[in-house]
Parts: C-alpha cells; structure tokens; sequence
C-alpha cells in the first residue's frame, strides 16, 4: 500500500514544473506540474494541488490531484475522493473512492488463486 508522504525520496512541489521523464527507484510524491512520464518501481503519490499530463508506472499509486494519460501500476492503484484521471488503467487492485473522476479502460490482473491443500 502507499505510504505516508514522509517517505518519498523525490518531492516534486507545488511550485515546480517538470517537462520530461522522471525516473526513480524510491518513492515519488508530486504537487506540482509534470508533463512527459514518472516512472518509479515503489510508491508514487499524486497530491491534491498536481496536474499530471503523463503517462505512469509505479509499483503503487494514490492520486488524488488530476493526472490526463496511462497508469500502469503493479500493485495497488487508489484513486481518492479529489483525484481524476482521465487514461487508461493497468493494475493489480484498484479502490475508487466516492467524488473520484474516472474516463478510460481498466484492466486488472487476474488474483492468483491458491490451490487447496491436499488432506
């Protein structure tokens, strides 16, 4: 699950603006401006005040500002009550809390589901 913002490595603020691709092995949380793609293999978090025009790739993602393109994530994706997104999703779990905007395709990984033990 996406941890508390204290733990990303990379802070993207509010008044920053980021044209390009953003690439990290650590958390990433961005409140600013971000256009191009963000790719991390941990947590990414969406603050209320971001605008994203990317595409993403995370291993986890809560978004809860606007984000306009793809998110592919591995494992759980949030979308809170303030987040929109309008792209197509990838993801393992998806949770969509009420107020959130979504517009695309969502396609989720089949759980594995574990064999009974033999008695």
């Amino acid at each position: 699950m996406v941890k508390d913002t204290q733990y990303a490595e990379t802070i993207v603020s509010s008044s920053m603006h980021i044209d390009g691709e953003l690439k990290s092995q650590g958390n990433i949380k961005i409140d600013g401006l971000v256009t191009g793609k963000v790719h991390t293999s941990q947590d990414l978090i969406i603050g209320s005040n971001a605008q994203i025009d990317a595409d993403l790739i995370a291993g986890n993602a809560s978004i809860a500002g606007i984000v306009k393109g793809n998110i592919t994530v591995k494992g759980v994706l949030s979308i809170q009550s303030t987040g929109k997104v309008m792209g197509n999703i990838s993801c393992a779990s998806l949770d969509i809390s009420e107020g959130a905007y979504f517009s695309g395709t969502c396609k989720m990984a089949e759980p594995k589901i574990q064999p009974e033990p033999e008695k």
